[in-house]
């Protein structure tokens, strides 16, 4: 059976305690979610990538994602992205150049958002 990365980490933002009433998808905010509510949306960057070879075979993958924090509230965004960190660098993940800090106008929002790259196991099939 294939693993999933993008699961996992989506598993583990909804367990911790202070993003597990927060609405979190992939790729896209959901627009029936009000504008008044905070989001986190997880966006692969880049499709997972070979990272580590022996013997002319893959042994682990490298995975590459941006992960936003809306809100009406800046403080909010941040605090949530401080949670996000925390939980991405408990599962291998560390922020890498890239990212967003801003209130976008045409929704209403502050956006925080940065990239995290991390790396199966080796042997796991992803």
């Amino acid at each position: 059976m294939v693993k999933d990365m993008l699961e996992e980490l989506y598993t583990a933002l909804k367990a911790d305690e202070g993003l597990k009433d927060i609405t979190i998808k992939s790729f896209k905010r959901p627009e029936t979610l009000a504008n008044d509510l905070p989001s986190i949306v997880i966006k692969p960057v880049i499709s997972p990538m070979q990272s580590a070879r022996a013997s002319d075979t893959s042994l682990a993958k490298k995975f590459v994602y941006q992960i936003n924090a809306e809100s009406i509230s800046r403080k909010e965004a941040k605090g949530l992205q401080k949670r996000i960190e925390v939980v991405m660098e408990n599962n291998g993940f560390f922020q890498i150049e890239g990212g967003l800090e801003d209130y976008v106008e045409d929704i209403k929002r502050y956006v925080d958002a940065r990239t995290y790259r991390g790396f199966s196991r080796l042997y796991e099939d992803y």
